[in-house]
Order: structure tokens, then sequence, then C-alpha cells
């Protein structure tokens, strides 16, 4: 080849070697331009938040929350990821984004599997009245009756809220059918719209569903609400999580972020009307959709988040929310076979917390914590107006409480410890559905007397009532002790003893009630 095509080819070589440069440089030139010439030269880099469709999670995506953001000189990038909650996980442990939400069930059943890659720095609200358990009332009227019918079908979410309500009422109204993962009456949909449109299509005669569909489902005629959320107490709880490595890595990127958060959420709090606005701009719902989500959420503002976290004024008592709250979700989740044990390392809940963020904020003074009459008292202390005799016996059953074996001195109505032990793990669960009065019931076996069996069955009944009085500051209006003696005889197995079977007879069981408007 001659000298001077080979000095050609090489030209020409260099030439398109230049050109693939420009090309691929230029733009990052010109961006960085514009960067450097604009208001944006101050942003120092973008956060990445997962999310779903959930109201209460609006406010990480409002306008609002990313205008202070930008104005903190950060971006916020909002991923859906509708819902896939093992998938957020595992993005979450390798970096892939810096925030989720979740529900505290949801990530100790899909964390666990990924090593728990994030702590919780926030509390971003509760489900009151979003979730909700309605059904056909000719088929199913109550809770108690999905304890003895065998041919219901329930449409749920699995992996939702909708699933971990129905857990729940599984193991506190002692409802094995619901425990089972393989039960015949299971139905699984994907999302509220698709069990609500199976509900109403008679396809099944029970739905687990969210706002807007509740409010969709009990306006017809026929269906009934059985369980609601605004009933129900720290079950449905949705958190905010942040990265392990990115919060010890960018702490001050995380105290600006949930200082802007929690400025949102006063802005909208006083503001209902933009709040609403915004969200028909964002999500194109109607005012009636908007309407009933908001109704079903309650979101958690800094004054009470201190009190999750367990910690507020001088003069507050100390408890552990948030940490109870796990706790008891754990306990769910082991009797629904979901664990065998305890998942968290060293069993301890405090190791997927991180609470000096919200510490850092509630202590500095930055925001107002007064935004609400935040009491530091326990569910429990709810006070109740006083209901006659009569007014007592129109009450609506809810569903009664697993019955455990409440234990006496012989004879007697004298608790004995053990006794006082089952007393303390029913309040446990009396603890979530605050909005319900509680009776008492005590019966006795069939043998003996039955004026002296009655007697005795109400003695007892009463010794639990002013046990769970004295020992939790239940308001006693709320609360009432009836003995029925042997009248109320359960049905006897078929290979039963005779002694295994009235000794079954002999319990005190608590029912939960409430008034019909």
């Amino acid at each position: 080849m001659k000298k001077h095509t080979i000095i050609i080819i090489i030209i020409v070589l260099i030439c398109v070697i230049g050109i693939i440069a420009y090309r691929i440089i230029n733009p990052y030139l010109l961006d960085n331009l514009a960067l450097e010439t604009s208001d944006a030269k101050d942003t120092k880099g973008t956060i990445r938040i997962a999310i779903d469709s959930w109201i209460g999670y609006f406010i990480l995506q409002s306008p609002v929350f990313k205008k202070l953001m930008r104005d903190s000189n950060y971006l916020i990038e909002i991923i859906d990821d509708n819902a896939n909650y093992a998938e957020r996980m595992k993005k979450l442990q390798k970096g892939e984004i810096d925030i989720a939400v979740a529900t505290i069930d949801s990530y100790l059943i899909n964390g666990v599997r990924e090593g728990f890659p994030a702590t919780i720095i926030a509390i971003i609200d509760e489900s009151k009245g979003g979730d909700a358990i309605v059904a056909w009332e000719l088929k199913i009227d109550g809770l108690e009756k999905l304890k003895t019918a065998t041919d219901y079908k329930i449409a749920f979410t699995p992996d939702s809220p909708s699933e971990h309500l129905l857990k729940s009422i599984g193991v506190h109204f002692d409802i094995p059918s619901l425990l089972d993962k393989n039960g015949y009456w299971r139905v699984e949909t994907n999302g509220a719209e698709d069990a609500y449109n199976k509900l109403i299509a008679r396809e099944v005669d029970v739905a687990v569903i969210w706002e807007p569909h509740v409010t969709d489902a009990v306006s017809l005629d026929g269906i009934i609400k059985l369980l609601g959320s605004e009933d129900t107490e720290k079950l449905i709880v949705d958190i905010l999580l942040v990265n392990r490595a990115y919060a010890d890595k960018n702490p001050d990127i995380i105290n600006i972020l949930l200082s802007n958060y929690f400025q949102t959420l006063k802005i909208y709090t006083d503001d209902q009307e933009k709040l609403k606005q915004d969200i028909q701009k964002i999500t194109k719902s109607s005012a009636q959709s908007i309407d009933a989500k908001l109704k079903g959420v309650e979101w958690i503002n800094l004054a009470e988040n201190a009190k999750w976290f367990g910690f507020a004024s001088e003069n507050a008592v100390m408890r552990d929310e948030l940490i109870e709250t796990i706790e008891s979700t754990i306990e769910i989740l082991i009797e629904t076979g979901d664990f065998n044990d305890n998942p968290l390392p060293k069993k301890n809940a405090a190791i997927i917390i991180n609470s000096q963020f919200v510490m850092n904020l509630f202590t500095s003074g930055i925001i107002d914590v007064s935004q609400s009459d935040t009491q530091y008292s326990s569910s429990l202390e709810k006070r109740f107006p006083e209901l006659s005799d009569e007014e007592w016996k129109e009450l609506k059953e809810i569903g009664i409480l697993k019955v455990r074996p409440i234990t006496f001195m012989s004879g007697t109505a004298n608790l004995s410890t053990s006794g006082q032990m089952q007393i303390d793990v029913i309040v446990e669960n009396i603890k979530h559905y605050p909005n319900f009065r509680i009776l008492i019931i005590g019966h006795t076996g069939i043998r003996g007397d039955k004026e002296a069996n009655l007697i005795l069955s109400l003695q007892r009944a009463q010794a639990v009532t002013n046990y769970i009085i004295t020992m939790y500051n239940v308001d006693p209006n709320r609360i009432k002790a009836i003995g029925v003696g042997g009248e109320q005889p359960l049905k006897r197995e078929s290979s039963e003893s005779s002694r295994a079977y009235n000794d079954r007879l002999k319990r005190v069981e608590i029912h939960l009630v409430t008034e019909e408007f």
C-alpha cells in the first residue's frame, strides 16, 4: 500500500473517532453548560423513593414536598412499583433506591429475605377506615359466622394490608380457617377493584378492600362492613425506610428530607383544600373518590412520631409504641405460619429502628411540634359514655376474642397467677380495637347447682373485669361483666370425654361489642 494512502486512511480514522467522541461528549458538555448557567447548578443530588398508590404516601410525591426539597437543592425521583414489596426490598438491599415505604408487616415478611436492608426512620400513617372487610349480610352477618360457616369465599389481595387484616382477625378472634394458606375460602385478586367487582357479582361472599371501594360497597343494599380499620389500632401501619448504608453516609440529607416532609404534612393539614387540589392534579381522581380515600388515612405528624419512637416532653409517659407494634405484628405472623420464630436478629425490634432523625427534629424545635393535641396515654384509656343495662343488651356483637385458659383458685373467683397472665395476653389484643366496648361473660360446667353456678360465673367475670380496670386503667363504662352459669354450653366433640368437655365449659369469654348507628 502506498504511503499517501496509509496517511489518508489514518486521517479518516481520526476524523471518525473525533465525530464519535464529539457525539458522546457534546451532550455532556451541553448538559454541564446548562447546569452551570442555571439555578440547577446548586443541585446536590437526587433521592430515589419507592412508593405505590396508597393515599398515605401522597405527601412524598406532592408538589409542595418536591418544591421544598428543590429549595434544599435535592431532587426527588418517585418510583411506583405497584406495591411489589419483594422487589422493593431487593432494590433497597442493592442500593438501587435510597428510601422506601412499606407497612410494618410487609417489611417484616419481605425484609427478612434481604437481611432487613433498611431501618425505620418515621411513621407515615395508620389506616383508619381505608381498609375493611365487607360481606353480603344474608350469607355472613358477622365475624362469628366465619367460625361456623363452611362454604363462603373471600376475595382479597395477597401480600397487601388486606391480607394482614384477615390474618389479624383470624388470630385475635380465633378463626382457624383464615389461617389456612390453602383454605377453600381464598380468592386471590389483583387489587381492591378486582375484589370489589367479584363481591358485587356475587362470585364471593366477603371481600377485603380499600377506599374508595369500601364506601362504594357499603352503599349497596345487602352489603355490610364486618370490620373496618377505623376501629383498629396499630394493625396497618405505614413506615418510612432508608437504606442503611445511605443513612450512614448521608445523615444530613435524611434530616433535610424529614424536616421538609413534616413541614409539607403541616401545610396540607392546615389547608385541606390545597391537599385535595394537589391530589386531583396528580391522580386525576374524582372529588368523591379523594374524599373517601382521605377519610381512611390518619397521617402521623412529628409530635406523634415522637410518641411512637418512645420520647416526648419531660412530663410524657414513655412508651415504645413502635417496638410494641413490631412485636405484636411478629406474634400475628408467627401464629399465621409466616414465621416459626421471631425473625429479627437477636429477636430485637430496635435493630430495624433508627430514631435519631425524628429525635433530632423533635428536640431541635425546627418544626412546630404542637401540630396536634397529642395524648401520651394508652388506647385502653379511652373514655366511653355510660350505658344502662338495657342499652348494653342492644349492642351489636363484633366478635369473640380467642378464648384463653383464664384459671381461678379451685371453686373460687380468685384469679390464679396463670389466669392473670392469660388476661394480659388478651388485653394486648384488645389494644388493637380501641373503639369497641368489652363484654366479659363467665361460664361454668353443667354439673352442680344451677343457682350456685350462675353466681360463680358472674363472680369470675367480675374478677376479670376488675383486673382489667385496675391494671390497665380501662374506663368502667367500657366494660361489663355477665354470668350465665351453665346455660350456654359448647357443642361436645365426638371424641371428647365427659371430664374434658366439662373442663372446656368452664371459661370466660371476651366479647367485643359496639353501638349501631
